[in-house]
């Protein structure tokens, strides 16, 4: 263990985190009222205690509450009133961080009750797990709690229950401070807006680090990914897309040695095409001899100048892809391809967004564009990609997705995409593993 680690790991051990969950009668801070709260303390980077309280909200529960929590009214009866416990929960939470994974639902609540009952709001810190995730994973497109506990492996089989809800977000906590030591967190400020050097899908290197340490973060990692390498001020002076890295240290080595960089940044992505088209994005701004390398590097490698009429850009419509969170796709629409976007969905929760999006991009094509395709790919770029594209058209990592086809049914257009979704047979899971 580094020494950085080791601070680390005693800063976020010096804290003590007070994670809460409530459950009210709905959402109106000022109208609703607590029906549960559950509270877990968090001291040394491990949870010591535990307290959930039902209440009596004095007022009906609406049905569709008791449906979501199975709080019923009889649940409430005879438990005490928010007035009779409050000091019991002020007492809990003490001085502690508060954290929630919605503190701007959990926190009015709260404080609207001690205004009710003459005390004073909070003024404990608070952190919010499902904005620090949303800093952590930057393309995640659903960050609700039930759907990160199955992201990183934490038990939650009684959701919208206050104890375990608590717990659950208690445990995504744990998970986030240990990513914080591994990253060598420095500030406690940090926990609150961990950006720029917090995000799992990345990493930043410096001249400070080594070649050996940079090549076995690298290798360590046997997904897609690329290194943009940073000059003084900032500036962009090459892009590496690498699909497979334990295999292409050579190139790797290359680029860390003949490049002048200040700043190497390594980001996972997933397809490697996404790479590709990173590479794209600042193709005339590398100097001369960084291009061509790379792109000499990249025709060797994924050209081999095989590719038929139908995967040629001028023939795609749209290329569906496997995201690297699960169960998000990515979209490129080939009629009007931008590099320097693109369109992220969480499937099958977003299919209907999704399929919207496809048919609105295929009706700018036919009225707006009058049927011309456009693009942003560069001249010696486009042969790369087709022939890349060729090459991998069955191995279930791409979905050719047709004007035609958007004609279909939408429930059979549905099928099509949840058997794409149920083929993918990719084994890194990200984000319990990560850079």
């Amino acid at each position: 263990m580094s020494e950085e680690t080791v601070e680390s790991r005693q800063l976020l051990s010096n804290l003590s985190f007070c994670v809460i969950d409530l459950e009210t009668t709905g959402g109106n801070h000022e109208m609703d009222k607590i029906i549960e709260i559950g509270m877990v303390r968090v001291q040394g980077l491990k949870i010591v205690e535990e307290k959930n309280i039902l209440i009596d909200p004095e007022m009906n529960i609406p049905d569709f509450i008791q449906k979501l929590t199975s709080i019923k009214q009889k649940d409430v009866k005879g438990q005490p009133i928010i007035e009779d416990v409050i000091d019991d929960i002020l007492d809990f939470i003490g001085e502690d961080i508060i954290v929630a994974h919605n503190t701007s639902f959990d926190v009015p609540f709260l404080n609207s009750v001690l205004r009710r009952t003459g005390r004073n709001e909070l003024k404990n810190k608070v952190i919010c797990t499902n904005v620090m995730t949303k800093h952590m994973i930057p393309e995640i497109m659903n960050s609700n709690l039930n759907y990160m506990s199955q992201l990183f492996n934490i038990g939650h089989t009684n959701a919208h229950r206050a104890s375990d809800d608590a717990r659950a977000t208690a445990n995504l906590l744990l998970k986030y401070l240990d990513i914080f030591i591994d990253k060598g967190i420095k500030k406690v400020n940090q926990l609150y807006y961990p950006r720029n050097k917090f995000e799992l899908d990345r990493v930043h290197f410096d001249k400070s680090n080594s070649k050996e340490e940079i090549l076995a973060k690298i290798e360590e990692n046997p997904i897609s990914m690329v290194l943009t390498f940073k000059g003084k001020r900032g500036l962009i002076l090459g892009v590496l897309p690498i699909e497979k890295p334990r295999e292409e240290v050579e190139i790797i080595n290359q680029m860390l040695d003949t490049i002048e960089w200040e700043i190497l940044t390594v980001k996972l992505t997933k397809p490697f095409i996404e790479g590709i088209f990173q590479f794209n994005n600042h193709f005339m701004k590398y100097p001369d001899d960084v291009r061509e390398t790379i792109l000499e590097y990249l025709n060797e490698r994924y050209n081999n100048k095989k590719v038929s009429k139908e995967y040629t850009v001028s023939s795609l419509d749209f290329v569906i892809c496997h995201h690297l969170v699960r169960e998000q796709f990515i979209v490129y629409s080939f009629l009007h391809l931008n590099t320097n976007t693109k369109a992220i969905f969480k499937f099958p929760a977003q299919k209907k967004k999704m399929l919207q999006f496809l048919n609105s991009l295929n009706n700018r094509f036919e009225n707006n564009q009058k049927g011309r395709r456009k693009n942003l790919l560069h001249a010696q770029i486009i042969p790369l990609v087709e022939s890349y594209l060729y090459q991998n058209r069955s191995n279930n990592k791409y979905l050719f997705l047709s004007r035609k086809v958007l004609k279909e049914p939408r429930e059979d257009i549905f099928k099509f995409l949840e058997q794409f979704s149920n083929e993918n047979k990719d084994n890194y899971l990200f984000p319990t593993q990560s850079l």
